[in-house]
């Protein structure tokens, strides 16, 4: 019974604050609303051409540039020792690592019924 009791004076006293709420009219609500609604479409409006004209300007810039022909580079030094015979590990004839077998079969997950 005491929890109930809580409950009970809880929302007694959130009804007693919700009386105190000084609430905007209809006419102020709606005018708010369509405040918010027009201001958030003028910034996605806003935005979306700002992204649109950056995306046309950035491809017509890419699409004028063009590219050189290259040529082949000389090498300016003595070319450096590289190793071109990497030794190869042939995995057939290598033994697996096992661990010590007590001769029994792991049946943990097999008892489980």
């Amino acid at each position: 019974m005491l929890i109930f009791n809580k409950i009970l004076d809880y929302l007694r006293s959130a009804k007693n604050e919700l009386t105190k709420v000084t609430w905007p009219s209809k006419q102020n609500t709606t005018r708010y609303s369509v405040l918010v609604i027009v201001i958030s479409l003028s910034v996605a409006a806003f935005f979306g051409l700002l992204d649109m004209g950056l995306s046309k300007l950035v491809a017509a810039s890419l699409a004028n540039k063009t590219a050189a022909p290259t040529e082949p580079v000389e090498p300016v030094g003595p070319a450096p020792d590289i190793q071109t015979d990497v030794p190869s590990i042939d995995f057939d004839s290598v033994t697996p690592i096992s661990t010590p077998d007590n001769g029994t079969p792991d049946t943990q997950t097999d008892n489980q019924e």
